[in-house]
């Protein structure tokens, strides 16, 4: 190596960003952000290797428009998953937010599964095991969410897509907070919450 070079480290790798608007105009600035967070995910992850952003405005009822951002990741190797993410809102900025927290998310949850499958216990050097947590220590996690209203049929298509066990939103129709979920038997139901 010549001295005027610089040595790169692995997690600058660069990661290819296509920005796809499909929208009446996104600002210049969250283009920019867009491009800036996606490049970055390559710093929790060094296989990541494109990301596919998609702004797509969306009519809905009542005259409130909502942008719908979809993110998909492409991994380098063999058997590597396309990591995706969908998220709507109101505000561009709030769904583009939402969508790159789950990617970051799946990103190192994927990183993990990989360093942990080639990592190999040996029988003479066992990890030490962490002290158990007293239970007046413990603390949740505590997520913040944006809801939006939504009607139940989209609510449902959700959770046959996306996999996930539950889904929080705002009724279309009430207005009211409603979780829809997954039974065991693979049915859909709804916890309309009652304060009293």
């Amino acid at each position: 190596m010549r001295g005027d070079e610089a040595q790169i480290p692995s997690y600058t790798r660069a990661v290819r960003v296509v920005l796809n608007d499909r929208t009446a105009g996104l600002r210049p600035e969250l283009k920019e952000y867009a491009q800036r967070k996606l490049e970055r995910l390559a710093r929790h992850f060094d296989r990541v290797a494109d990301a596919e952003v998609d702004f797509v405005d969306e009519a809905k009822r009542f005259g409130l428009e909502m942008t719908v951002v979809r993110i998909n990741v492409h991994v380098d190797g063999r058997r590597a998953p396309v990591l995706s993410a969908k998220e709507h809102a109101a505000d561009p900025q709030a769904a583009l937010d939402m969508a790159l927290d789950k990617i970051d998310r799946q990103v190192v949850k994927l990183k993990e599964q990989r360093t942990h499958r080639k990592q190999s216990t040996s029988a003479v050097r066992v990890p030490p095991q962490e002290p158990a947590q007293r239970e007046h220590e413990f603390e949740p996690e505590r997520l913040r969410m944006i809801l939006k209203p939504e009607p139940l049929e989209r609510v449902v298509e959700q959770l046959e897509t996306d996999g996930q066990a539950f889904h929080v939103y705002l009724d279309e129709d009430t207005g009211e907070i409603q979780i829809a979920f997954r039974r065991a038997d693979g049915s859909v139901a709804v916890i309309e919450p009652v304060v009293r």
